[in-house]
């Protein structure tokens, strides 16, 4: 089970959600006490930390696992991250395996404190969605150790975040290996189609957002399958009813016709072996998704590691993306 799938309230991450100190963290060095090891103060979104500049056995969670694996960081546990199993090399995944899990995927309620304890952590990094603060004890968890919460409201903001988990974790200098590839890859892939597609209307569709009989999630711009086109300069415009849910909302089949009738593409995501996810089929099998204008056209783009969350990972989808595009009817 990956992370967006079962923990169906996880899958809207701004439902309800404000950021409390904006995205741009920062760090500043402080002088501790000669007896004591060296800290600075890391700008959180739980306020100013007094966090070790060298932590030694972190904690972390949500968005901040992977990208602190990738970087090296002094890791003593994580929270599950099974949603990029399928996009990990063997040498990473052996190391998330490695690792002792606190909580379950996407369910950072379920937090195991004991667990937490038993890592002995200098440093805890959250990078669980916003709204799931509030299911945290960090009180338990400040008793432990110095805790960094750094929560997204939208699955895009994974690029600014990952930049800021490192930096927390004192391994900002090897994070970051694969973003200018990202960056070159990424403008190579919008110039190719910026003058056939650019002008095209997208729009999204989640295939592991937990869904029940008759319903499809509808993703908007920078959702989780969505973000991944943010810097290809291609459009997903509208939002959702509620604006408290930010980047996507669930929908009954019968809202498909009025929600995805206008759209010229559409995308989602597949596993990485090309096979589309079982709550996606069912969406698929339905005759009002078979005759949406898109669908009868055959603009769709199946995107693998669509749950893709750091630069090494994001590479992957691109290359999936780009084959998805050239592959369009619709610029013939």
């Amino acid at each position: 089970m990956r992370g967006t799938r079962g923990a169906r309230g996880l899958a809207v991450l701004g439902l309800a959600a404000v950021l409390t100190a904006g995205l741009v963290g920062c760090s500043d060095s402080s002088d501790g006490d000669e007896s004591a090891a060296p800290t600075r103060t890391f700008a959180a979104q739980n306020g100013p930390v007094e966090i070790p500049s060298d932590p030694q056995r972190i904690v972390a969670c949500g968005y901040a696992t992977l990208p602190l694996i990738q970087a090296g960081a002094n890791l003593a546990a994580v929270c599950e991250w099974t949603r990029e199993l399928e996009n990990m090399d063997a040498e990473t995944l052996a190391a998330y395996e490695t690792l002792p899990k606190v909580a379950p995927d996407a369910s950072v309620a379920e937090l195991d404190y004991e667990a937490v304890t038993a890592a002995r952590p200098d440093l805890i990094i959250m990078g669980v969605p916003a709204r799931a603060r509030e299911a945290l004890d960090l009180a338990k968890l400040e008793a432990l150790a110095p805790v960094v919460f750094l929560g997204p409201t939208d699955p895009g903001q994974w690029r600014e975040l990952g930049e800021q988990y490192a930096d927390a974790a004192g391994v900002a200098d090897a994070y970051g290996e694969f973003k200018q590839e990202y960056e070159t890859r990424a403008a190579e892939i919008a110039r190719t189609y910026a003058g056939t597609l650019g002008g095209l209307k997208f729009a999204g569709v989640c295939s592991v957002c937990g869904t029940e009989a008759g319903e499809f999630f509808r993703e908007y711009a920078a959702s989780y399958t969505t973000n991944l086109f943010d810097d290809l300069g291609f459009e997903f415009p509208g939002e959702p009813a509620d604006p408290a849910d930010v980047h996507g909302e669930y929908l009954s089949l019968e809202q498909m016709p009025a929600n995805l009738a206008d759209a010229d593409v559409i995308v989602y995501g597949v596993d990485a072996d090309g096979s589309v996810p079982p709550e996606l089929q069912a969406v698929f099998d339905s005759p009002l998704w078979q005759n949406l204008p898109a669908v009868r056209a055959g603009n769709l783009v199946p995107v693998r590691h669509a749950n893709a969350a750091t630069y090494e990972t994001a590479l992957l989808a691109l290359e999936s993306i780009d084959t998805g595009l050239a592959a369009l009817p619709t610029r013939s």
